[in-house]
């Protein structure tokens, strides 16, 4: 026994084994084709083993031209076998015409193997040589080659062509099947070569080998079982994840039925094309019907009223045309008591768009209902026009507060945008997508000015608080808008009263200053009329000394000039009028106050002292205003000091870290701790005949500049008063 006798009978057995697995398998499933015809292949290999084993140890001519005679019949049923397998396990890749082409030439040469010569290798054999393999003797035949052999070469040929069409659209294709296609298509293109050059070393004389493919053929067979048998592997695998998955399913629907009789939820669905509806209990106890009538309108809608039935039964019939639909309906309980029933559920549609199946869950939503009810008649209720905006801007709900400041009858379905006027929509558009970005609750436009307008266009400003809301997945805002035509108008009104009020003040200070001003006046009007008479006396004296003439018109056009800048101030202080704020330095702001109280200041004994830092940045207000506050802290700090030996005023301006800051110190007695915040209060005052309304003024002034006032006293004794105004860069 040598090893050629061991390794052949093993390969057919291997063979056939093969072949028991797979037909075994094509028994059990009767559709996997793929498995028949690989058994179909593997019989085809062994019985060619076999016939390849004796001819290896046959020493006749003719039982050598009849066993490579036979052998072409295996042949030609394997390739047959493994091409409808390839054909089959990657559809699409090959061509059909060369599969059927390469297929039948195989056919045609088995025909002439039988019709020409002794076989198709060979026209004639003369005799039989013997060669060595590894130390055993082996035979193989010698004689002329037969012209038609060229046949099975040619159907070769195109089997290589089908082969390489496969692996180029195989590497091409889904990448699931590259690997699959690489094995099988790749290592059969690798054997039909090898033949072809087998045949082609024969065909030039070369040295004489027996003709032995068997091997080959065996590790194709093999490495393609393993690719059906991974298939198989993973068909069972997916059968037991479908068991798997079949039993969760089973599992999670008695769950599901448990939870929906728990929760009370009715389940039911509806075999339109075979009009079969199934309900479980929960359905039938919350419908109150006996499940007796078997037909979705008598299950669903049998205790609707007979007014409201026709008007149900069409909106279920619409609803259902949608892939998920939604309708609440009524329904009279045995006891007579009506109840709210909601209807959810999915829709499966035929290839006409008709509806198939439906599947609906029904619930009781009384309660729910009831608390909407409860909550619309609390938002209908609201002093505040409410507004209910989707993520598309359209307005959901809006109570009726809302429609009347608007003047729409139903707001229901307009857009947003079309509450605003055209100039502002642009702006809007930008703060919806920043609130979507960042939805938290806020108020609209603190920064601008906001303006309504009305169905007929009238325009009305307006204040808005925003509030995000999620419903049905989806980001709403509630709007909450007031409307502050009534509240602008107020606002006017204080304005103007504040106006009056400061301008009593300025005029009850300026009658508090009145014997400064008669000097400030006089002053300049007695130089006026001194330099007028010494003018005259000179003119007759000597009328030609024009030069001390021109001097005396020079000051007293100076002193004209002074004093109307006086009066200028005066009525500067008088006017009752709109002021305009504007850049201005408030260094010279405290020198004007000043020149106006000098006389007054003299006659009090008061000095005063400056600290103006040129430095300071200048400041936006009004003039006029500015220096009433001035004014009044300084005539408060010589009140302060009215029983002092040694009275000072020291008024300074110094940089701030919002901007400039003014400060009034008086050398008197301080102020009282518990005054410090009141003294800023409507007549609250320090002054036995005071009415308490000029630094409650003063307060006013400065913050309307942007500002802010304090009183404080001083470590060295008195009191200091300070306002802060922002600087202009």
């Amino acid at each position: 026994m040598n090893w050629v006798d061991l390794t052949w009978p093993m390969l057919a057995s291997t063979s056939l084994v093969l072949a028991l697995v797979h037909g075994l398998v094509w028994l059990g499933q009767r559709r996997a084709h793929l498995h028949m015809a690989f058994a179909v292949a593997a019989l085809a290999v062994a019985a060619l083993t076999l016939l390849e084993l004796a001819a290896l140890h046959t020493a006749s001519p003719e039982r050598m031209a009849v066993l490579f005679r036979w052998m072409h019949v295996p042949v030609a049923v394997m390739v047959t076998a493994l091409v409808f397998v390839v054909h089959r396990s990657f559809p699409g890749y090959g061509s059909t015409t060369l599969a059927l082409a390469a297929v039948g030439l195989r056919w045609l040469s088995v025909v002439l193997d039988f019709t020409t010569g002794v076989n198709l290798n060979f026209r004639s054999i003369e005799g039989v040589a013997i060669t060595h393999w590894w130390g055993v003797p082996i035979h193989y035949p010698v004689g002329a080659l037969n012209p038609w052999l060229a046949v099975s070469q040619a159907s070769n040929l195109l089997l290589l062509a089908y082969l390489a069409q496969n692996l180029f659209r195989g590497m091409k294709g889904a990448e699931d099947k590259r690997h699959a296609v690489l094995v099988v298509c790749g290592g059969w293109f690798l054997l039909v070569v090898l033949m072809m050059a087998s045949a082609l070393l024969m065909a030039m004389g070369m040295p004489k080998v027996p003709l032995t493919a068997t091997p080959s053929f065996i590790v194709l067979m093999i490495v393609v079982s393993w690719q059906l048998g991974g298939d198989l592997f993973r068909s069972r695998q997916l059968s037991t994840m479908l068991h798997d998955s079949e039993l969760r399913r089973l599992r999670i629907q008695g769950d599901l039925d448990m939870a929906a009789a728990t929760s009370g939820l009715g389940l039911w669905y509806w075999d339109v094309a075979r009009d079969e509806f199934v309900e479980n209990g929960n359905n039938r106890e919350l419908l109150g019907t006996d499940g007796a009538d078997g037909r979705v309108e008598g299950a669903l809608f049998a205790h609707v009223d007979t007014d409201e039935s026709d008007f149900v039964r069409k909106a279920f019939h619409k609803a259902i045309r949608e892939p998920n639909y939604e309708l609440d309906y009524r329904i009279a309980g045995p006891d007579g008591e009506r109840r709210w029933i909601s209807l959810h559920g999915s829709v499966e549609f035929d290839d006409r768009g008709g509806p198939l199946m439906v599947r609906g869950v029904t619930q009781d939503v009384t309660r729910r209902r009831s608390e909407e009810e409860q909550l619309r008649s609390l938002l209908e209720a609201a002093p505040s026009a409410l507004l209910l905006v989707d993520a598309k801007g359209r307005i959901r709900f809006a109570n009726e507060q809302a429609a009347r400041m608007f003047e729409y009858d139903s707001m229901a379905g307009v857009h947003i945008d079309a509450l605003l006027p055209d100039r502002l929509r642009t702006r809007h558009a930008e703060h919806r997508q920043s609130f979507a970005a960042h939805p938290s609750a806020r108020t609209m436009g603190q920064a601008m000015e906001l303006f309504g307008v009305t169905r007929e266009g009238r325009e009305f400003p307006l204040e808005v608080g925003l509030g995000p809301m999620h419903l049905d997945n989806q980001l709403h805002v509630v709007a909450a808008v007031v409307d502050l035509t009534e509240r602008k108008r107020m606002e006017q009104e204080v304005a103007m009263e504040r106006e009056g009020l400061a301008h009593l003040s300025r005029v009850t200070m300026l009658g508090e200053l009145s014997g400064s001003l008669a000097h400030e006046l006089n002053q300049p009007l007695a130089a006026i009329l001194s330099n007028a008479q010494a003018a005259q006396r000179m003119l007759r004296r000597d009328p030609s000394d024009i030069g001390e003439v021109q001097e005396i018109l020079a000051d007293i056009v100076d002193n004209d000039r002074r004093a109307g800048q006086v009066i200028s101030r005066m009525r500067g202080l008088l006017k009752k009028e709109h002021r305009e704020h504007r850049p201005l330095s408030l260094n010279e702001v405290v020198q004007d106050s000043l020149r106006l109280m000098r006389n007054d200041l003299l006659n009090r004994g008061v000095g005063c002292r400056f600290d103006l830092n040129p430095a300071v940045p200048r400041v936006f207000g009004d003039r006029v205003q500015l220096q009433q506050v001035i004014l009044n802290l300084i005539v408060n700090a010589c009140d302060a000091m009215a029983e002092q030996g040694e009275r000072v005023v020291t008024v300074r301006t110094f940089h701030s870290d919002t901007g400039v800051c003014t400060e009034v110190v008086d050398t008197g007695h301080g102020i009282a701790e518990h005054m410090l915040e009141n003294i800023f209060t409507p007549f609250e005052t320090t002054k036995p005949s005071g009415m308490g309304m000029g630094l409650a003024v003063c307060r006013t002034i400065v913050r309307a500049h942007g500002g802010r006032i304090w009183a404080e006293n001083a470590q060295s004794g008195g009191a200091r008063v300070c306002f802060d105004l922002p600087g202009l860069e």
